[in-house]
């Protein structure tokens, strides 16, 4: 008997099938930084402290644990801030967090993820983005898609830059600019 990955978004057994009508879509930004992962997990794991330093979160409360509801207001560029409030779906400590939100009226639902790959004791590599499903996923994904870019890559640099500051006042090697 062959394992099969657990359902997602709707799809069950091998052969996709897409919930609501709408095939997944992706939106993401990574970026590279020089600090151990403990220096970023610190940062991503106090959501509290996240209004300090991310600009995709201005204002943010909660905890990550799994079930847990967090209240965002989310400030994508050029458009209206949004309240929001995700459940935390799974996180592992040092590896990632995903939260599960939605959109107008639940025709929209999305998958939010915050990724850290270690490549090594000192570098990391952040991927930060969405995937939407849902019968209005791909009108929300085409209308908003830039936006939801420049705000994952808005976050992403000012994490790099704060773990950074974190790192060096902490004695750590400062990265070469590039």
């Amino acid at each position: 008997m062959a394992i099969r990955p657990p359902p997602m978004f709707g799809m069950k057994g091998s052969a996709p099938k897409p919930s609501w009508g709408a095939v997944p879509l992706r939106v993401e930004h990574r970026i590279g930084v020089q600090v151990p992962p403990e220096v970023l997990w610190e940062l991503l794991s106090k959501v509290d402290g996240w209004s300090a330093w991310n600009p995709l979160y201005p204002e943010a409360r909660g905890q990550i644990r799994i079930g847990a509801q967090l209240e965002l207001t989310e400030a994508l560029p050029g458009r209206t801030p949004r309240q929001a409030r995700p459940v935390v779906l799974e996180w592992m400590p040092l590896e990632q967090i995903h939260w599960s939100d939605s959109r107008s009226d639940g025709w929209v639902r999305s998958v939010r993820f915050i990724e850290v790959d270690i490549v090594s004791p000192t570098g990391c590599i952040i991927s930060n983005g969405e995937i939407f499903t849902g019968f209005l996923a791909k009108r929300h994904y085409k209308a908003h898609r830039s936006a939801h870019l420049e705000g994952f890559r808005a976050m992403n640099e000012a994490l790099v830059a704060q773990a950074v500051k974190i790192w060096t006042d902490r004695g750590g090697t400062a990265p070469d600019p590039a």
